[in-house]
């Protein structure tokens, strides 16, 4: 309204402007007085019309307006309403793009599921396709067993290849090929003099035709109690002390291991059983009270603990042996369930294993997977190289280690966890360009185990490393790469995008054994020194105490260090405990490489 009548008087003005400059003009002019009477009327009354025209058209104009502006605020709120709709549905499409990746990542969660409980899908019969013969989409064994009630008629065997019958018929007329056939077999027998039982000849009631020994096996397990008479005596101007004074064919020395009633036998045996066997404490209390021995649970695990002081000493000179200088070594760690006063905590015991010294030593720091576990293990080595999994790589390599020589060392990750990150997105999420990825891998791999076979040197292997082959396999995988990051993530498998942001994020370290012949490709040797543990987390299902955890460690690092020489797990452990109880304290020479130069008195 308002602006209506400011363009009105806009109007007016102009138009008054433009009769400005006129002479007025005289309408009355020779009119008599009541020519003009009667002309004033009619003007008076053509003025009075055009006001009231002028206030109806006003009053036109008013509603008008109003309606203008009942119009324009019902505009308002049409476009305040349709921007709040238009909001909502951006909302609802945002929440439907959401629900729909939770729905996919849930379905792949369901289908791992059901793998795991069922069997790899890869293992479901191939429906069989040919050109002249067109699939039946129910030619599997499940609809055939499904659809079979009994009679002949209901009886199919779609899913079974004729070929197959033919083959096997053909194979079976087929000579065997021997050409696999090892030059010798292993035969059964025991290390040491067996034990013969000859026959009376004189009881033979004939002629003797022929004589032989024939092979039988006999274990004995048994449990003995041993007594040595101790004698409390006084010699002359000495203080009364006790005393054991053997006689003939009996024992020079008790045979008791310090600390126990045990022999270094027994404590062999059980050490053996509990961390070897993985047999629980439980078990092997009732194995031995079975036997007919009085003894608690926590007698035998004080005993274990006598023998651990010792071993502590020993894996103190194995952390020397792996941590020297310029040494590749490998780390991983696994969870365990540790009993903390009235509740159980997830805790993290840890490895590392030197592959060229073969040494595995384990490491508990009050159950932590923190960076600090690793560094104060570490200390201030000047390692050549440390392999990891990511999460590792990730938490414990910076700039944060302690020793800034350890900053120069060449830190890797797992390439074989990477490639299971792909395997996993294309079985699991269903992504078909996650196999280019992991058969590039898998040729990374292969070279490697060609460079095993054909024994090569470092030198010699870091050769092969940076030659062509491996660089275009490199390259090829860094393009696929690039351009996948590239493309929209929103439909993206789960499995698929946290395998392609691993191999992204861990460029530089999964592929950094390319710049060295002796580094590794994988993690796979701390993954199988630290498998023994996982087992034994496995069946004693938690640890009773951190002191329970801290034993695990000791004694693992001392199994699985032998099992990387090769030798006797059993026969290291009774002789190592047959030195500590002869008094023998040379720990540097009790390693297994050198455990039979250690002196027997010290």
């Amino acid at each position: 309204m308002i602006e209506l009548q400011h363009i009105i008087e806009t109007k007016r003005e102009l138009l008054g402007r433009e009769t400005y400059s006129r002479n007025p003009v005289n309408y009355s002019e020779g009119m008599s007085e009541d020519q003009k009477d009667r002309c004033i009327q009619y003007l008076a009354e053509q003025n009075q019309e055009l006001k009231l025209n002028g206030e109806a058209m006003k009053l036109v104009l008013d509603d008008f307006m109003g309606k203008i502006q009942e119009l324009e605020g019902k505009m308002s709120a049409v476009e305040s309403s349709q921007a709040g709709l238009q909001k909502e549905l951006s909302e609802k499409s945002k929440l439907c793009r959401s629900l729909e990746r939770k729905v996919k990542s849930l379905q792949e969660k369901l289908d791992y599921a059901n793998q795991e409980r069922f069997g790899d899908r890869r293992q479901k019969v191939r429906k069989k396709t040919s050109d002249d013969k067109p699939e039946r989409p129910d030619s599997d064994r499940e609809r055939e067993k499904e659809d079979y009630d009994g009679t002949d008629g209901t009886l199919r065997t779609d899913s079974v290849d004729d070929s197959q019958s033919r083959d096997a018929k053909e194979y079976a007329k087929k000579e065997r090929d021997l050409s696999n056939r090892p030059d010798g077999y292993k035969t059964m027998g025991v290390v040491g003099e067996p034990v013969e039982h000859p026959s009376d000849l004189t009881k033979v009631p004939g002629r003797i035709i022929e004589r032989r020994m024939v092979r039988v096996f006999s274990f004995r397990t048994f449990l003995a109690e041993e007594r040595f008479e101790m004698v409390h005596y006084a010699e002359p101007g000495k203080k009364p002390k006790w005393g054991y004074f053997p006689t003939e064919g009996h024992p020079e020395v008790v045979t008791k291991f310090e600390g126990t009633t045990a022999t270094p036998e027994f404590l062999q045996a059980i050490a053996y059983e509990v961390y070897v066997k993985n047999v629980t404490f439980g078990l092997l209390h009732q194995w031995l009270t079975d036997m007919g021995m009085t003894i608690s649970e926590n007698t035998l695990h004080n005993w274990l603990k006598k023998g651990k002081k010792y071993l502590d000493k020993l894996v103190c000179v194995l952390k020397e042996i792996a941590l020297e200088k310029d040494s590749i070594v490998n780390c991983d760690e696994t969870w365990c369930k540790v009993r903390k006063y009235d509740h159980y905590k997830k805790c993290y015991i840890w490895v590392l294993v030197n592959k060229a010294q073969k040494v595995a030593v384990f490491f508990y720091e009050n159950g932590s997977r923190g960076r600090e576990v690793l560094t104060d293990f570490l200390g201030d080595a000047e390692l050549k190289g440390i392999m990891s999994d990511g999460y590792n790589a990730y938490v414990f390599i910076g700039d944060e280690l302690k020793s800034a020589k350890f900053k120069d060392t060449v830190h890797q990750v797992c390439m074989s966890h990477a490639r299971n990150k792909f395997v996993k997105a294309a079985n699991q999420g269903g992504e078909q360009n996650a196999v280019s990825f992991s058969d590039d891998m898998k040729e990374l791999f292969e070279k490697e185990r060609s460079y095993n076979e054909a024994g090569l040197t470092p030198a010699e292997r870091l050769k092969e490393r940076q030659g062509m082959a491996t660089k275009e396999i490199i390259i090829r995988i860094r393009s696929r790469l690039d351009s996948e990051l590239a493309n929209d993530s929103e439909l993206r498998s789960r499995y698929y995008t946290e395998a392609l942001n691993y191999l992204n994020h861990f460029w530089k370290e999964i592929f950094a054994y390319l710049q060295d012949g002796d580094l590794p490709i994988d993690n796979n040797l701390a993954e199988r020194t630290i498998r023994k543990l996982t087992t034994q987390r496995n069946n004693s299902y938690h640890y009773g105490s951190d002191i329970g955890a801290e034993m695990a460690v000791t004694y693992h690092s001392v199994i699985s260090t032998v099992k990387l020489h090769g030798s006797s797990v059993w026969n290291f452990i009774g002789t190592f405990f047959k030195k500590i109880f002869n008094g023998c304290r040379d720990y540097v020479n009790m390693v297994p490489a050198r455990i039979a130069l250690a002196a027997s008195q010290c």
